[in-house]
This record gives structure tokens, C-alpha cells and sequence, in this order.
């Protein structure tokens, strides 16, 4: 009878646990919010190096061999991430946000245009199907996305502006 109760009270605590997880607005909020901090710091020192691009990449994340010298993807556990790099366009480059904003297909969940000692940079998050968003970070003409479901939107939006904002053209 105890070990039925102790199951019982084990699996209630658990249960209301698991509903005390942030919603996806308060992660997307974070993550923009968390992606501007970033953005705003020193660049992080490379810790890779691929083709013409040296670029730091937080613990777990994998880089794939590829021959496009302006495209890569990265992995970290199950997710997939590219990593965009348009090695002719300036840190004050707003293509990328431009182009974006032009794409009437997706709807816009959430925007941040960010500018800082003549770099451009933004975070954005649209929405990509049921639960689904297109995570966007871009620093000049840098930049990481990736498909996320409605979980860890706002660590990976942190972590894709700090990929991004590390990237240094080798020339």
C-alpha cells in the first residue's frame, strides 16, 4: 500500500512539474532578450576552423564537412542548424534582414533589429507550421537558423547569436 501512494504522489509531483515550464512566448521573449545581450558582448574567440571561416561553437555543437564554402550545418543532438555566410557583404549589411522581412509567406512572431558600433545584427522567430518556428539570428552577413519545435527557443536563439556574431572571414 505505501509503495502504491509513494507511486501515486511521485507521479502527481511529476505531472505538475512538467506544467511548470516557461510558454513559448516567455521563451521567445527570453531568447530575443538573451540574443541582444549577446549581441552586445565581445564576440567569442574561434574555436573552429572551416574553410575561409574561423567561428566559435558552444559545447555539443557539431560542424559538417561541406564543399559550399558559403553554407554549413551544424548539428547539436538531434537539431540541425545552417549557417549562412555571405563572406561579400559588410558587418552593416541588412540583406538578410531585408530579405526576410520581403517574405510575405511566413508570419513574423517576433523581431529584434539590432545595431552596435556599425554592426547590424537581428534575432527573429517565425512561425513554420503547428508548434513549429523558423529561428533566425544574423549578425552582418552571418547568418545560423534552424526549425524548432516549441522547446529550449530561447537557449537556442542565445547560442545561434553567438555562433553568429563569432564568425570571422579568413581572407
Amino acid at each position: 500500500m505505501k509503495k502504491w501512494l509513494f507511486l501515486t504522489i511521485s507521479a502527481l509531483l511529476l505531472f505538475g512539474l512538467s506544467g511548470c515550464g516557461k510558454s513559448v512566448e516567455e521563451q521567445i521573449n527570453m531568447g530575443v532578450a538573451s540574443s541582444q545581450t549577446v549581441f552586445e558582448e565581445s564576440p567569442k574567440e574561434a574555436n573552429k576552423k572551416m574553410g575561409q571561416i574561423e567561428l566559435y561553437l558552444p559545447s555539443g555543437y557539431k560542424i559538417q564537412d561541406t564543399d559550399d564554402v558559403n553554407n554549413y550545418v551544424l548539428t547539436k543532438g538531434k537539431d540541425k542548424y545552417i549557417l549562412f555566410v555571405n563572406v561579400n557583404e559588410k558587418e552593416d549589411s541588412k540583406l538578410h534582414y531585408e530579405l526576410l522581412k520581403k517574405n510575405m509567406s511566413k508570419a513574423i512572431v517576433k523581431e529584434q533589429p539590432l545595431e552596435l558600433d556599425g554592426i547590424f545584427g537581428f534575432t527573429m522567430v517565425l512561425e513554420h507550421g503547428e508548434n513549429q518556428f523558423e529561428l533566425v539570428a544574423s549578425s552582418g552577413g552571418v547568418k545560423v537558423s534552424t526549425i524548432s519545435n516549441d522547446r529550449k527557443i530561447d537557449n537556442k536563439l542565445e547560442e545561434m547569436m553567438r555562433i553568429a556574431r563569432s564568425v570571422e572571414v579568413i581572407h
